[in-house]
């Protein structure tokens, strides 16, 4: 019986014991305060997850830029350069100027492949075949002409180097542009239209302020030619002629595009009729030449399941600030429908990427 109540007695002090170490633990202490709700580190569904941080693969593998190689001349003469390891159009540029004294990277008006004359066709976008010749075009004559407004088309086609300078790309015959010739020469800069600058602004801008001259306006275009050689051009057979590498990539039908992302990756040349064709709609509705607008438009559109789905894409994506108009996207989705049905017959597969 004693040894029973000596039991009872030890497990009521042992409870005890354990209440006062629990009320311990639940007061705060003294020497810490409370810290304010604002202030307290709080946890979101977002700072904890049971699911391993995801990753998404690559669709196409970036090249490694030293292993691309491009030779490179002034258009109205130089020495011949050579650049490497460009990730994007600006890269380019600056790797051209430091191959010359004197030239720097914003007196580039744009660059042409295989050929230094004004050939705009060969004009780089941020599609640059790899093992082909590059021609840099430099700032010339500065001009400025005095035109009157006698029709809602003035006829200049716009496009852009993507460093923030438009050119003439093409010029409508019979248009107000065509009868200001010579003084308006394809390959022009456009730099100011009545006295406000156009540098650093992109084509769709500088056409769009075209386009809103009103009709019978006299208006003013300060203009910059690309600078010429006193002599006729002629350049060693060499020179224009494929030099391909121990490293070189391809063969004329791959090319280095440059994306928005600051990286270069090596994919199949695009395809000339779709550009064309986008082109000739981006010229109608928006006064311009656009290729790798063409190709963007072309990704997009060929991942869609109608016309309402590529309205939709294209207003969220990178080109919505074009404000492209529903006819224009009706006719873009058209280009689109056709291509993939081409595309279609002849057995080729569409990727993921817009590729082919």
């Amino acid at each position: 019986m004693n040894r029973l109540n000596t039991n009872n007695r030890r497990t009521r002090s042992q409870r005890r014991s354990k209440n006062r170490r629990r009320r311990s633990w639940a007061k705060p202490s003294q020497q810490f305060q409370r810290i304010p709700e604002s202030e307290e580190f709080q946890l979101t569904i977002e700072d904890v997850t049971d699911e391993p941080e995801a990753f998404p693969a690559p669709k196409r593998l970036a090249i490694e830029g030293p292993k691309v190689v491009f030779q490179v001349q002034l258009a109205h003469g130089s020495a011949v350069g050579t650049v490497k390891g460009v990730q994007s159009v600006a890269e380019l540029y600056d790797a051209i100027a430091s191959c010359y004294d004197d030239v720097e990277a914003g007196d580039i008006l744009f660059c042409t492949l295989d050929t230094p004359k004004l050939k705009m066709d060969n004009v780089v976008g941020n599609s640059l075949p790899v093992d082909r010749f590059i021609f840099a075009h430099l700032r010339g004559q500065k001009k400025e002409v005095r035109l009157v407004k006698t029709h809602p088309q003035l006829g200049l086609t716009v496009s852009d180097n993507l460093r923030g300078k438009s050119f003439i790309k093409k010029i409508k015959e019979g248009s107000v542009g065509f009868h200001a010739q010579p003084a308006i020469e394809i390959g022009d800069h456009i730099a100011a239209i009545n006295g406000v600058s156009m540098e650093g602004k992109r084509h769709v801008d500088v056409a769009r302020t075209l386009r809103r001259i009103p009709v019978g306006e006299e208006f003013v275009i300060r203009l910059v030619s690309p600078k010429k050689s006193g002599f006729n051009f002629i350049a060693p057979r060499n020179v224009l002629t494929s030099v391909p590498s121990p490293n070189s990539l391809g063969s004329g039908h791959q090319t280095l595009r440059f994306k928005a992302n600051g990286k270069a990756v090596l994919q199949e040349a695009p395809n000339i009729e779709i550009v064309e064709r986008m082109n000739a709609v981006f010229d109608e509705y928006l006064g311009l030449h656009d290729d790798d607008l063409a190709l963007t438009v072309w990704e997009i559109g060929s991942t869609c399941r109608g016309f309402v789905d590529m309205e939709n894409k294209l207003r969220e994506s990178s080109v919505g600030v074009f404000g492209f108009p529903d006819e224009l996207v009706f006719d873009m989705w058209g280009i689109v429908q056709d291509f993939k049905k081409k595309l279609e017959v002849e057995g080729r597969q569409i990727e993921p990427s817009g590729g082919f």
